[in-house]
């Protein structure tokens, strides 16, 4: 939904919990914070669910969260200019005279997110499989599959899972090379040597709670309208290969929609075709910019690195301009982000 989002050229998607400041797309999986989305479907409704993660299908209604009547036209959207005299909490100090019960619906109204499906019933009992192995490896991306390998190379019964459709995690949209193969070949050969031995693949699949005896619960979700299904693994041994989340860089107004992690502009350039801009400006303080960067100035942007080390710029190739030394103090814009102030 996300990449169809951003291709379409929505760029508010959302408003914030309290303030209702404008919001976009800053990631590209279950790290988003501002895309959450009501979707309707013929199976129901799921609310707070994340752009980022739910397939775009025909029949779907997509409605935004905490905006009224829409996110682009929110009018609680006043908030945010009255943000200096709204300071934490100042509802149940304010609000206390003549009596907060007068108040209390209107306010427990604003600070809702999605709307529950009051009808709601579940339409399928979900499958439950109990599993027995001596590793479970959660996250399919290198790390992970390397040490599903490695395990399995080992004479280990392994369990490999993934929260995403396809393994291979940063593979799938980033360069690189693993034991002399590109790493998508790496990844799809290691991934059919883990079934070609008896072991467990399982995408969509999301490892989300760790109880008594290593029990560990997942939920696998499944494309073709099933219900999902409930597994109980019991692993002799658990690696946590979940990856890495790309931090956001602080400066003035860092939230305005137009503002996205670098890995995530890759990744829906790589795997969606869609360039989330045509005049971009990539912050670093590490070389991992430089891919993304280059990646869209030959998608057809007007892209600028800002590289707050003295000595930053050296990876910068034709079409890119780099500027070592400087950070970024403020983002401008209303709606969106216009243009950045550099220090």
């Amino acid at each position: 939904i996300a990449s169809a989002l951003l291709a379409s050229g929505r760029a508010i998607v959302g408003r914030s919990f309290k303030y209702h400041r404008p919001r976009g797309i800053w990631g590209s999986g279950v790290e988003e914070p501002n895309a959450l989305v009501d979707v309707e479907s013929a199976g129901g409704r799921a609310p707070n669910a994340r752009a980022t993660t739910v397939p775009a299908r025909d029949g779907l209604t997509v409605k935004s969260v905490n905006a009224s009547p829409t996110a682009l036209a929110d009018r609680n959207a006043v908030l945010d200019r009255l943000a200096r005299f709204l300071p934490a909490a100042f509802y149940y100090k304010t609000f206390m005279w003549p009596d907060w019960h007068l108040f209390e619906p209107r306010i427990r109204a604003m600070a809702g997110l999605g709307v529950v499906d009051r009808n709601w019933k579940p339409r399928h009992v979900s499958d439950q499989i109990n599993h027995h192995c001596d590793v479970l490896v959660v996250g399919a991306g290198p790390a992970g599959l390397a040490a599903a390998a490695g395990a399995a190379a080992a004479g280990h019964s392994v369990v490999l899972v993934d929260d995403r459709t396809h393994p291979g995690g940063s593979l799938r949209h980033r360069a690189g090379e693993v034991d002399g193969a590109k790493g998508a070949a790496w990844v799809d050969a290691t991934v059919a040597r883990l079934k070609s031995s008896g072991h467990l693949v399982l995408s969509d699949t999301t490892a989300f709670g760790l109880y008594d005896h290593n029990l560990v619960a997942l939920n696998q979700l499944h494309r073709d309208g099933r219900p999902d299904t409930l597994w109980r693994v019991r692993p002799r041994r658990i690696v946590l290969a979940t990856g890495a989340i790309e931090r956001p860089v602080p400066f003035a107004n860092n939230d305005l929609p137009g503002i996205l992690s670098a890995d995530a502009a890759l990744s829906y350039l790589r795997r969606h075709g869609v360039l989330v801009g045509r005049q971009i400006v990539v912050a670093t303080n590490n070389d991992s910019a430089y891919e993304p960067a280059s990646a869209l100035a030959a998608a057809g942007a007007s892209v600028t690195v800002v590289d707050c080390r003295r000595e930053g710029g050296v990876q910068a190739k034709s079409g890119i301009r780099a500027l070592a030394g400087r950070a970024i103090a403020a983002a401008r814009g209303r709606n969106a982000v216009q243009s950045v102030l550099l220090d």
